[in-house]
């Protein structure tokens, strides 16, 4: 593994999660390279020159370009600047996302939460594709918060665990959490009041859609989709019980694990480095 020269994309990797990960992937493993995509160019460089402090030839190895998931055109400029510069890449990990502070609640959190977490993260992977290497990976940083059991309706439990779930029957499940928000009737549907939960829920259950995909399995790319934990970072807080390096650990497994398919873990949710039930 330490000999084996690999390029990953790390979305949302100027803080949290997303730069431990970097941190705790580049220090372990010599010869991998980075993009570290961002929303902001100045921030990222911020980043990049801290992590020159404790990873020694970091800066080599690392290329910022500009992303902002919630951006069509963002992603679409993003794509292109990878297919120009790389051709292909070997991993993507899927990190960037934001939840709102505190109780805020109703139709407009939910969809801004939605188009970050949900959408844009799909978006960005399904238009990325193309350009993972056979035998790549993607790893969508999830969370626990987006567990089955956050539903009271075990009608809509069955409908998210249905063998026979589409992309388009999944998308149909995040439009209907929308609606039931904008018509006041989640909570007699079995939906909670939780944007944050159920964008993680659908972005976990994507997980396990793209990862029985025929031209994913054809062309031997692993997805795995995990919780880090519930760690100290701008978004989740400083009353959190983990730091934020420990949140890269398990994305780190996951990296590292050989480069083919494990069918018991294909499309599977990780906590703690271990398979995990939603």
């Amino acid at each position: 593994m330490k000999n084996i020269s690999k390029t990953i994309i790390i979305t949302g990797s100027n803080k949290g999660i997303g730069y431990t990960t970097l941190k705790r992937i580049s220090s372990r493993n010599p010869k991998f390279n980075f993009i570290m995509a961002v929303r902001s160019i100045e921030n990222g460089e911020k980043a990049l020159s801290e992590l020159s402090q404790s990873v020694e030839g970091i800066k080599e190895r690392v290329k910022i370009a500009q992303l902002d998931i919630s951006d069509s055109k963002s992603i679409d400029n993003f794509v292109e600047w990878v297919s120009k510069n790389y051709g292909k890449v070997d991993a993507l990990i899927n990190n960037a996302g934001m939840a709102f502070k505190g109780d805020a609640f109703g139709a407009d959190v939910v969809a801004t939460t939605f188009k970050t977490n949900y959408y844009g993260t799909i978006e960005l992977t399904e238009k990325m594709k193309n350009l993972i290497n056979d035998n790549g990976k993607i790893v969508i940083i999830g969370s626990s918060a987006g567990k089955l059991s956050r539903l009271t309706s075990e009608e809509l439990k069955n409908r998210f665990t249905d063998p026979n779930l589409t992309k388009e029957g999944l998308d149909l499940l995040a439009k209907e959490f929308y609606d039931r928000v904008v018509d006041n009737t989640y909570l007699e549907k079995g939906w909670p009041r939780n944007s944050y939960g159920m964008s993680k829920l659908c972005i976990n259950t994507y997980a396990r859609l793209l990862g029985k995909d025929e031209e994913i399995l054809k062309r031997n790319i692993q997805v795995y989709v995990c919780c880090p934990g519930w760690c100290r970072t701008d978004m989740a807080g400083p009353n959190a019980p983990l730091s934020a390096d420990d949140g890269a650990i398990t994305p780190t497994y996951l990296i590292e694990l050989p480069w083919e398919i494990n069918k018991d873990l294909q499309g599977q949710f990780f906590y703690e480095c271990k398979v995990a039930s939603l």
